[in-house]
């Protein structure tokens, strides 16, 4: 698709989340903050709300599957972001995150209350995660890139096994390689 259609189809996704707010400025009687909007998620996930005390809060939605799928995300993702990020602003941050509040939120917004998306996944690009070997007293452990970035950054692991730290590279003995068990 082209980067025009990209462009309108992000606007939209924007124009929604507005019309949403507004939607419930006046169901609550209440003011809605106005979130920043990024179109950066990738993978499975469609839409994020990010919500903390005190900041900016965000709307994250995935541009690959609001390209891929339409109308369904305007009908759908943007309204089950929207409801997390005005469910939390009325009803404080004691809630479940599809908890009644939500599904009462979902309601105003004439939309059905579903958890998750159910778009077809196969024709969108993935990711795979790169492998690292840790290993430990009892054996060698594949940490995946996540993992071991948090590794870099001071993070521990320790072997789910014997209770050991995890440490880069290969078990000296040649131990058989875990499945990214290390995850304490």
């Amino acid at each position: 698709m082209s980067s025009d259609n990209e462009s309108e189809l992000r606007r939209r996704a924007v124009a929604r989340s507005h019309e949403l707010l507004r939607r419930a400025e006046q169901g609550f009687a209440c003011r809605m903050p106005v979130p920043v909007f990024r179109f950066d998620l990738r993978g499975r996930a469609a839409g994020q709300a990010r919500i903390a005390p005190g900041r900016t809060s965000e709307l994250r939605y995935n541009a690959a599957l609001l390209l891929a799928h339409p109308v369904e995300f305007l009908a759908q993702t943007v309204p089950h972001e929207v409801a997390h990020l005005v469910a939390y602003q009325v009803f404080g941050r004691a809630i479940r995150p599809h908890g009644r509040e939500w599904r009462s939120v979902m309601a105003l917004f004439g939309v059905p209350a579903r958890r998750c998306h159910d778009y077809p996944m196969e024709d969108l690009p993935t990711r795979r995660l790169k492998r690292y070997a840790y290993h430990c007293a009892c054996s060698t452990h594949a940490l995946s890139s996540i993992r071991h970035n948090r590794c870099r950054r001071g993070q521990r692991y320790v072997c789910r096994t014997c209770g050991q730290p995890l440490w880069p590279g290969r078990h000296p003995a040649g131990a058989a390689v875990g499945a990214d068990r290390g995850g304490r």
